[in-house]
């Protein structure tokens, strides 16, 4: 088993089905496990009804962070990639973030939304800007997108990570252990359809407050674990 592919979904009828074809269509040895986080609008018979995939249903919602922990004692692969259950990000760039660890180029592997990309002005990117500044600020990273939902890495390293974030601090946890680490980071640019609020978008500006103290937390109190 080559790759391990973990889906959180909360909420997402309208896409998870499409979603997870998309990923099942990739030409690349793999384990998909589907977390659903306590869907409550139809998500979770959606995906009962999907063959090839390996289902965790959470009885309570209790965030994306929680629902990639549920996955991993499941995890069968020697690498593993984090899916959001939406269509923003595209499975086919999976092969090209596998590339650098498989050719033992790279610990840990970020899609870039913004890499070698110019990206129009506007509240999300910004945001994103901001909090991928602080970021390289606090941990010493050259990141041009730190909250990509795209980061790979050998099902070793993901493990030993002890992921604690039950939300959308999950991101930034990450970020701050691996650079805790000085695991070898690089970016690969990987394309990117943003969908707006009315299409589903969860992202507040509350997530990225926490996503701060989140890089604060582990990259000064937890450093070296």
């Amino acid at each position: 088993m080559k790759l391990t592919v973990i889906i959180p979904v909360y909420n997402e009828a309208g896409t998870c089905s499409q979603l997870i074809e998309k990923v099942k269509s990739v030409l690349i040895q793999k384990q998909i496990i589907v977390v659903d986080d306590c869907s409550t609008d139809g998500s979770g018979d959606i995906l009962t009804k999907i063959d090839g995939i390996e289902l965790i249903q959470q009885q309570l919602n209790r965030g994306k962070g929680s629902a990639i922990q549920s996955a991993l004692p499941h995890i069968k692969g020697d690498f593993v990639v984090l899916q959001d259950g939406d269509l923003e990000y595209n499975p086919a760039d999976y092969q090209k973030m596998l590339n650098p660890l498989e050719n033992d180029s790279a610990d840990v592997v970020y899609g870039s939304r913004w890499l070698e990309k110019t990206s129009p002005l506007s509240y999300h990117t910004i945001g994103n800007r901001c909090i991928t500044w602080f970021a390289n600020l606090v941990t010493g990273a050259t990141l041009t997108d730190m909250a990509s939902c795209y980061k790979m890495m050998p099902a070793e390293i993901f493990r030993s990570l002890d992921i604690r974030s039950t939300g959308f601090g999950l991101e930034a946890e990450i970020t701050a252990k691996v650079f805790n680490r000085n695991l070898r980071v690089i970016e690969v640019p990987v394309s990117y359809k943003r969908r707006t609020k009315s299409e589903g978008k969860k992202l507040r500006i509350t997530d990225g407050l926490i996503a701060c103290w989140t890089l604060l937390r582990y990259s000064i109190y937890y450093a070296g674990k």
